[in-house]
């Protein structure tokens, strides 16, 4: 998985952690679902256990607000606003506790 062309992108502007996100996972084979809910996207399936290019929806409320792209070995690829795209931790405090759930693509690639 080649993703040095998406380290340290700048923020766009509003939902841009979703076109994000969909751009690194086109770059793979992998299409974003166009849905806001992350159960209504039918081929994708919601799993326990994130593995590479699965997608990281966290929430801060009520609803999904931010998404993410696995990479293995327990970290994602994201970028949020305010700052440039980067790699962290699932783990880390400030992202684990706002884990709506891991979907993976099970369409045609």
């Amino acid at each position: 998985m080649n993703l040095e062309p998406f380290l340290a992108v700048p923020y766009e502007g509003r939902h841009f952690c979703r076109v994000f996100a969909g751009q690194v996972l086109a770059a793979h084979g992998v299409p974003l679902p166009a849905v806001v809910k992350p159960e209504r996207a039918v081929e994708w399936e919601r799993v326990d256990r994130p593995a590479e290019l699965d997608l990281v929806v966290f929430h801060s409320g009520a609803a999904p607000d931010h998404v993410g792209v696995c990479i293995g070995r327990g970290r994602f690829l994201h970028v949020e606003e305010g700052s440039r795209s980067r790699i962290e931790f699932l783990s880390s405090p400030l992202w684990s506790s706002r884990i709506e759930g891991y979907y993976r693509y099970k369409g045609e690639k």
